[in-house]
């Protein structure tokens, strides 16, 4: 299970990347880090691992694909970094050079394909460890990746703590906690694969493989959250805004219901509508023009005699100032919609600034959920149900 979790984690955030990946080519090298890094806590469980290689017909080939994976990833990870870095402060890091990882899973394969392995190994590591090409091949694989992750660290504190590095200076701090920690979790596979070669355990064969995941899983974790936390007040600004169309979604749909014409779009149930996460900002911004649209269509049904005694029903119940505005307009405008809907409206033929609205978007979308909240009130239905009986049917 707890394979699983870091798996599912990193595929959401490859695909959530993929589409910025591959438009700016800057992102490619971390894109590329989470799509190495997911496929190889993909085939990382030994059933899916058993699976691959009887597909592939070549035992213990998962193991191959884990590590050239996550040499890759290591690779991705310091050039993202360095780039990262060198974006925020102009200065170039120095960096592995890019035939080392082509070097190190040349070599990885030699030693691998060197390998007799009659059987399925739990561990390629400890099950032959025995054997001299599979040290050559441990060694190889860890030395590199501790090399990729102590650059990496470095790289991260040394830009990262700036004073200017903002929520990037931030995100670098927990990706070198990250690296750290899977430095961490580098240094203990060399030592337990001593210890395996010389017939040893470490500390317990079952206590080394929990140990390695837990540290495996701490340095992914604080890698994804690094690495996205630049883009949490993006994130944030969408997920209000998602929340601010479903929640102004009551009061448009029931406004335009009465003036269809106002609508671009042929609207969809609520729930769908709260379900698609496309073009959010575009969409709040096109829903509160068409609310404010249906607004002064119907208030062209609301004379001042309806407002005047909408007005006087939200004093009396204790509303003052603009909160009085607000639900006054909300009740006349129960009124006017249902006086449209039953086509017996006619022009009142005094055009009447609205009570509420904005200055800028964030201010109109604070007014209309205000107006919406006080159009579902108890107060305006309790006009609307007064009056009803003034409508002709």
């Amino acid at each position: 299970m707890i394979d699983a979790i870091p798996a599912a984690l990193l595929w959401a955030v490859t695909l959530w990347r993929a589409r910025s990946a591959f438009r700016r080519p800057g992102r490619l090298s971390l894109w590329l880090a989470f799509a190495a890094l997911a496929l190889a806590m993909t085939v990382r469980p030994v059933a899916i691992a058993l699976t691959v290689d009887e597909y592939l017909h070549v035992t213990n080939l998962s193991f191959l694909v884990k590590h050239i994976c996550g040499t890759v990833a290591a690779a991705a990870v310091l050039t993202f970094v360095a780039d990262m870095a060198e974006s925020k402060t102009g200065v170039r890091a120095s960096r592995l050079h890019m035939a080392v990882p082509v070097v190190t899973i040349v070599l990885l394969a030699a030693c691998f394909f060197a390998t007799p392995q009659p059987h399925q190994a739990k561990d390629l590591l400890t099950d032959y460890a025995d054997h001299a090409t599979i040290l050559a091949y441990g060694v190889v694989w860890t030395s590199y990746l501790g090399a990729a992750l102590l650059s990496a660290t470095l790289l991260c504190f040394r830009w990262g703590r700036r004073p200017d590095s903002g929520l990037v200076g931030r995100g670098l701090v927990l990706i070198g906690t990250g690296t750290a920690v899977g430095l961490v979790y580098a240094v203990h596979r060399i030592a337990a694969l001593g210890a395996n070669f010389n017939d040893r355990a470490l500390i317990g064969k079952d206590t080394d493989h929990a140990l390695s995941t837990g540290l495996l899983f701490i340095a992914l974790l604080l890698i994804v959250l690094g690495s996205t936390l630049p883009a949490f007040p993006r994130i944030g600004a969408r997920i209000r805004a998602h929340w601010q169309l479903v929640n102004l979604y009551p009061l448009w749909r029931t406004l335009t219901d009465a003036v269809p014409e106002t609508r671009l779009d042929t609207p969809s149930t609520h729930v769908a509508d709260a379900a698609d996460p496309r073009r959010t900002h575009d969409r709040l911004y096109r829903r509160t023009i068409e609310i404010r649209d249906a607004i002064l269509t119907l208030a062209d049904h609301a004379p001042a005699e309806l407002r005047g005694r909408a007005y006087d029903h939200a004093t009396s119940l204790g509303f003052i100032g603009a909160h009085a505005d607000i639900t006054a307009e909300a009740c006349w405008l129960a009124v006017a919609r249902e006086q449209r809907l039953r086509g017996t409206a006619t022009g009142s033929g005094e055009p009447m600034p609205p009570a509420s609205g904005g200055r800028d978007l964030a201010t109109e979308i604070r007014a209309l959920t205000t107006l919406s909240t006080a159009y579902n009130s108890r107060a305006t239905q309790d006009f609307f149900r007064a009056h009803l009986e003034e409508i002709p049917a």
